[in-house]
């Protein structure tokens, strides 16, 4: 079986999540973490592999930074790079064998996951698609007894300290 990749253009999803609020009002820094939290959820449960864009086109930070939160890519590009562009990068860059699946409702991007290959899912049917996957979880894990929406420590650590910790378990780790 083929990998699944997932894309989500961060920002479009926050903005139709936070629909009827002005932009102004949001918290973008909670609405990144929350997004970050539910996807993780979504991806295990699905099986995918994702990437979640960020853009940063007025942000300070000059350089594009990417980090590991427990099963996803964070992706927050470099000053005056838009997610829309990373995103087709990336979607022209992937193996073909694979599926390649693009969360965003810009009607231009969708255009050209289309033309690439790719499937487009609007941020509205993606919201819609994780809260149906969250009542499906529930109904498995109360089934098998487990426990719902845990919360891993590994999902908040940076890659560096992950792989400090995972070293430290080992006993691997020098003074």
């Amino acid at each position: 079986m083929f990998k699944t990749y997932l894309i989500v253009d961060g920002y479009n999803v926050i903005h139709h999540w936070a629909e009827g609020e002005k932009i102004e009002q949001i918290r973008l820094e909670e609405a990144r973490e929350d997004l970050i939290h539910a996807l993780n959820s979504y991806s295990g449960y699905m099986d995918y592999e994702t990437i979640l864009v960020f853009d940063a086109y007025s942000q300070e930070d000059q350089e594009l930074r990417e980090e590991r939160r427990g099963r996803i890519r964070v992706v927050f590009t470099e000053k005056n790079k838009t997610a829309d562009s990373y995103i087709e990068k990336l979607v022209y860059s992937l193996p073909k064998p694979y599926t390649v699946k693009v969360v965003t409702s810009d009607y231009t991007l969708q255009r050209m996951v289309l033309a690439g290959g790719g499937e487009r899912i609007s941020s509205r049917e993606f919201l819609e698609d994780i809260q149906y996957s969250k009542k499906r979880m529930a109904r498995h894990a109360k089934t098998r007894g487990e426990i719902t929406d845990s919360n891993k420590l590994e999902d908040y650590m940076s890659d560096t300290v992950l792989r400090k910790m995972k070293k430290m378990r080992k006993g691997s780790m020098e003074d």
